[in-house]
């Protein structure tokens, strides 16, 4: 299943709210959150309005891929009923492969996640009480 949270995405004056996978597999220096092309043209952010981006091969089970960074791109915060994260500034990473939301392992710490069984999608914030367990939401594809 994988753990998914729910996320409040501010790229420019567009908000979004999605499900994002929590992938500790995608390890990253800075917090980076990877978005699918077809996520950016449904909520009709033009590209040339982010700005420059740089081109970075990453690494992934299927091979090396070189998808478009935009520094600083986006802020995020993960949103539950009770409570949500702080917002974080965030690299933007585009992908014309993937089809989900993915959070890298930097943006998962600051966002305060703590992933509890991975399996059945169980986590917490790193604020929350020892016995607090959250459930994952469905996985959104774009």
């Amino acid at each position: 299943m994988g753990v998914r949270v729910k996320l409040r995405i501010k790229i420019g004056k567009v908000d979004v709210e999605t499900s994002a996978l929590v992938n500790t597999g995608f390890e990253t220096s800075e917090p980076q959150l990877l978005v699918p092309f077809s996520l950016l043209t449904s909520m009709g952010i033009d590209l040339r309005d982010l700005g420059k981006p740089e081109i970075i091969t990453y690494g992934t089970a299927g091979g090396d891929v070189n998808l478009y960074v935009f520094r600083k791109g986006c802020r995020v915060s993960v949103i539950e009923p009770d409570k949500s994260s702080p917002t974080v500034e965030s690299d933007l990473v585009l992908s014309h492969v993937e089809n989900e939301v993915l959070i890298s392992d930097a943006l998962c710490e600051e966002l305060g996640i703590i992933i509890l069984n991975p399996r059945k999608g169980y986590w917490r914030f790193i604020d929350d009480p020892p016995d607090r367990v959250r459930r994952s939401y469905p996985q959104k594809l774009w």
